[in-house]
């Protein structure tokens, strides 16, 4: 095996490649074993790259040598007095995580940017709290305690895994960065587009700190202290920054660190931000609008105004496109467009007050000067009806009355002051034993069944690439259930605030692989596994280690079809069913030798 070169000028690549002699000709047969990249690419981010694919070429020949020759076990048989005469064996599934590992260039960064003496086990220690959160989630404790059972891992104490934290949240903006360069070369980022939203994680505590405050929770945790995350994804899914907040931020308060966290990374202004009606707030659309940001961000017709209501249900405005059912013949899908001027206030400069205070002296005006003046801001409406989307409005009604009817059957159950889910068809007074069903607030809600709309300043879209748009908004609400319920970064068991910084870090690490593992599923035309399952292909593979060091020989078992799929994609070397532990080291990276056994 040998590294050559193919190719001229810009298409000029470097490869790994092996000449195989045809029998009985004296000609020989060339085949390309790995095409490692573009030679400009490969210079540019290291000049010595070659003598080092070179160095691994003899390597892997002379791996591949070895493993030509049959593999003998010396195992003694002995008993089984204690735990450790038993045959040893490893996970060895974090092998993609390392692989990913090297391929975004975390190793570089974690050198560059850690000065501490004992470097090495910081990069141990993170590079395991992410291989562990990417597996088999679990507290920090945890993390150290299950080091042993990985394949390749240098231990480290646990007051390293805990001060590593510390660094994770010093390098927050550093690692950031990287990653957003990082994504921008290597996927199909679009850099004018980005869907935000925020949600809460919640502390198995009532200790406060200066993150860690009680809130609206999200998860109705009321009686435990929060922090608030503001997250920004990409057109693919994948996490452009995040940014924490302290546990009782209102949801309408993030959007504008985010963003300009945002313009501070790429230096752009033309971005269109996508977010749910949550961040629907008069100051918040001024500032995307006043600051050269575009916003697509759905809009609640049941709390516009009565003009709006009737232009949305009267017929001066008729639908722009009307499809119908052909069996049928009932309305299908229509939509229209709707101009609609949203109010914004603007807090006024103190030169702007000084003037306001002289105008309303002249005009003998009593009373405080106001701090804030109304902005109009142009934007378009769009509004659409779906057929099925009111199948699904009134049969989620009907549950929620069902459960409703069941509730009334025992008063006392009811809480006056719930006013959310089926409460709001209650008509009720101060004694909860006279509540009924209000049918005419089901009436009222049955004429929104099936429509929708999403407001934006971009007056030049359709309603069809308006839609397109915004449905990135569920890619967004799908990372924060895999940060939530797969990666688990909630409840928290940290308490030291730089310690939380440092989890948030670490989580939002582990998204960003996990999202990239499901791009790269996608761009190579694989069936895109969910979270649940690539977790599942990582902590499942076990490597059985027999025989006496160091001739032992590796034995991979249980070793799962999306495991061998996924290592295909990423170009580890496949394995064997039994291997040396040379040959293990050159097939996962993972060098066995730092276990003891």
């Amino acid at each position: 095996m040998y590294v050559t070169t193919s190719g001229i000028e810009k298409y000029r690549v470097v490869q790994f490649r092996e000449d195989i002699r045809i029998p009985g000709t004296s000609k020989k047969k060339t085949n390309v074993i790995r095409t490692v990249g573009k030679y400009a690419d490969l210079l540019a981010e290291d000049p010595g790259f070659l003598a080092k694919l070179k160095a691994e070429a003899k390597r892997l020949t002379r791996e591949q040598k070895e493993s030509d020759r049959p593999l003998l076990i010396e195992a003694d048989m002995k008993e089984i007095a204690t735990p450790e005469d038993a045959t040893p064996s490893f996970l060895f599934g974090h092998a993609i995580i390392a692989r990913l590992w090297d391929i975004m260039g975390l190793d570089s960064l974690l050198e560059k940017n850690c000065t501490m003496r004992n470097a090495r086990a910081v990069r141990n220690a993170i590079y395991l709290l992410v291989a562990h959160r990417c597996s088999n989630p679990d507290s920090v404790r945890a993390t150290a305690a299950d080091q042993d059972r990985y394949a390749g891992v240098t231990p480290v104490g646990l007051d390293v895994f805990y001060s590593v934290l510390d660094v994770l949240s010093e390098q927050k903006e550093a690692l950031v960065e990287h990653l957003c360069s990082f994504f921008r070369k290597r996927t199909t980022r679009k850099m004018d587009q980005c869907c935000f939203d925020v949600t809460t994680y919640a502390f198995e505590s009532t200790k406060w700190g200066e993150m860690r405050l009680f809130g609206f929770s999200k998860a109705h945790k009321n009686n435990e202290v929060q922090v608030v995350m503001g997250l920004l994804i990409d057109n693919n899914g994948i996490p452009i920054t995040y940014e924490l907040f302290p546990g009782n931020t209102m949801d309408q308060n993030t959007l504008v660190d985010s963003i300009s966290r945002l313009k501070e990374l790429y230096g752009l202004n033309g971005i269109t931000v996508v977010a749910d009606r949550g961040m629907n707030a008069n100051d918040n659309l001024l500032f995307l609008h006043g600051g050269g940001y575009h916003f697509v961000i759905s809009y609640t017709l049941k709390r516009s105004r009565q003009e709006f209501k009737d232009a949305v249900f009267g017929d001066d405005t008729p639908w722009a496109v009307e499809r119908y059912d052909s069996e049928t013949g009932q309305l299908a899908y229509a939509s229209k467009v709707l101009k609609q001027s949203v109010s914004a206030k603007v807090e006024l400069t103190p030169e702007e007050v000084e003037a306001l205070k002289v105008q309303r002296k002249l005009e003998k005006k009593r009373g405080r000067c106001p701090k804030y003046r109304e902005e109009k801001i142009d934007a378009h409406v769009h509004v659409t009806y779906s057929l099925k989307r009111a199948d699904k409005d009134l049969g989620d009604r009907n549950r929620m009355l069902e459960r409703l009817k069941a509730k009334l059957e025992n008063p006392g159950k009811l809480k006056v002051a719930m006013r959310r889910g089926g409460n709001q068809y209650l008509q009720m007074d101060m004694d909860t034993e006279n509540a009924t069903i209000d049918e005419r607030k089901i009436v009222e809600a049955a004429r929104f069944d099936g429509y929708y709309a999403v407001v934006t300043d971009r007056m030049e879209l359709t309603t069809e690439e308006v839609m397109v748009i915004y449905r990135g908004q569920w890619k967004i609400e799908e990372s924060f259930r895999i940060m939530k319920t797969d990666l688990q970064a909630r409840p928290v068991f940290v308490w030291d605030d730089n310690h939380v910084k440092g989890h948030f870090t670490m989580c939002y690490l582990s998204l960003c692989i996990m999202r990239y593992l499901q791009y790269l599923m996608e761009e190579n035309s694989m069936v895109v596994l969910s979270a649940e399952e690539i977790m599942r292909a990582i902590s499942q593979p076990r490597a059985l280690v027999q025989g006496k060091f160091p001739k032992s020989v590796v034995t991979p078992t249980e070793v799962p079809q999306s495991y061998l799929d996924i290592a295909s994609m990423l170009k580890l070397p496949p394995l064997l069913t039994n291997m040396s532990l040379t040959k293990f080291r050159s097939t996962t990276k993972l060098d066995l030798k730092e276990n003891s056994f």
